[in-house]
């Protein structure tokens, strides 16, 4: 099984030297919106259709997951936020579907939206229910002699990464401190403490941290390189 995440950015995606300062799981059901013309969930705003053409064009992503996570209670890890949606911050969501598995990634160059390549799968194999067997049987039987899936001294294979998005530091505005409500009754908590990532054009991403503003400092610390 290959490793995605952070291990997986730092090995395909970074530049030499180039250090993973935050890293947050921003795909299917972790990200919600407060942008001019769309609703939380990415959706146009009713009336404003016809009249947001960049907005459209850039939901695809939210469209496709909104519906299977209107009822969950866990609050998103990320909300991006802006004037419009166009802004810098909605740009790279124009070209993703539901499926792909999406960070937000601050580097001491850039912020970055990034995603796992995804494989192409050859044709499925039927598998026996004895031969079904005889797999848990074996990864039963690896397991209690400590065979882990990825054995020591040997390298871990990871996912491909390709970059969604990114924007240079120059772009970025500020990194800081921040609140913010959550507009959902239903939710484990409702006043979030976040790293607020805000760029030159007003718009930004927050990085939820947690019901305590510690949190939100760790995180802070974290993208100061003091991590």
């Amino acid at each position: 099984m290959k490793l995605n995440g952070v291990l997986a950015i730092r090995q395909s995606w970074c530049a030499p030297g180039e250090p993973v300062l935050v890293c947050v799981p921003g795909g299917r059901g972790a990200m919600r919106f407060d942008v001019g013309g769309l609703d939380w969930w990415g959706k146009p705003e009713r009336g404003v259709v016809g009249k947001v053409v960049a907005g459209v064009a850039s939901v695809p992503f939210a469209l496709a997951t909104a519906d299977d996570w209107q009822d969950s209670a866990t609050p998103p890890n990320v909300v991006v936020f802006g004037p419009r949606p166009d802004a810098l911050a909605m740009r790279p969501w124009q070209s993703l579907d539901g499926s792909a598995q999406v960070w937000c990634v601050l580097t001491p160059r850039r912020f970055a939206w990034v995603a796992a390549v995804e494989e192409s799968e050859g044709p499925e194999q039927e598998v026996s229910l004895l031969d079904q067997v005889r797999g848990f049987a074996k990864t039963a039987k690896d397991v209690l002699s400590g065979k882990g899936l990825y054995p020591a001294h040997r390298p871990v294979e990871t996912v491909a990464i390709r970059s969604v998005g990114e924007l240079p530091r120059a772009q970025i505005a500020g990194i800081a401190v921040a609140e913010r409500k959550l507009p959902r009754k239903n939710l484990t908590y409702r006043d979030a403490h976040v790293l607020r990532v805000s760029f030159v054009d007003g718009s930004g991403v927050d990085l939820l941290a947690g019901p305590r503003p510690d949190q939100a400092h760790r995180l802070l610390a974290m993208a100061n390189g003091q991590g």
